[in-house]
């Protein structure tokens, strides 16, 4: 028997996006601090809750508005930008995409390696132990 439950694809789309916000909010925070030392603690302040709200939100434990998105790229002094890139794979693309049956949208190097795994993790291809080439991308920009 296995104890490992099948997520949908369309929960799967909803996860991955969630981590894809809490990892951006988290970079720019990183990147924030280290310019100017702006911490949790501060963004709670700003917005007027308290350092527990921002850290369940930054963590992507929890749901999260696009209201609060936006209340945190302020306290961040970020604009968000989001971007829905197409599923096909661009002309000269070296990737192949496959959909397994009640998996997760799986793309592999066509000649994957060890090394080229490697790259993948470094350069951001790979997110969470999965290839994947996401529904949506949130970014936080400066």
């Amino acid at each position: 028997m296995s104890f490992r439950s099948k997520i949908d694809k369309r929960r799967q789309t909803y996860i991955r996006l969630l981590g894809e916000i809490a990892h951006a909010l988290n970079k720019a925070l990183e990147e924030e601090h280290a310019q100017r030392g702006l911490t949790q603690a501060d963004i709670a302040r700003v917005l007027g809750k308290q350092k527990s709200f921002v850290s369940r939100k930054l963590s992507g434990d929890t749901n999260m508005t696009l209201e609060t998105l936006a209340d945190l790229a302020y306290a961040l002094n970020r604009p968000v930008r989001v971007t829905l890139p197409s599923r096909e794979p661009a002309v000269g693309q070296n990737f192949s995409q496959r959909f397994p049956v009640g998996g997760t949208v799986a793309q592999t190097p066509a000649r994957a390696t060890a090394p080229a795994a490697e790259t993948a993790v470094k350069t951001g291809i790979v997110h969470r132990a999965y290839w994947s080439t996401p529904a949506m991308k949130v970014a936080v920009h400066a």
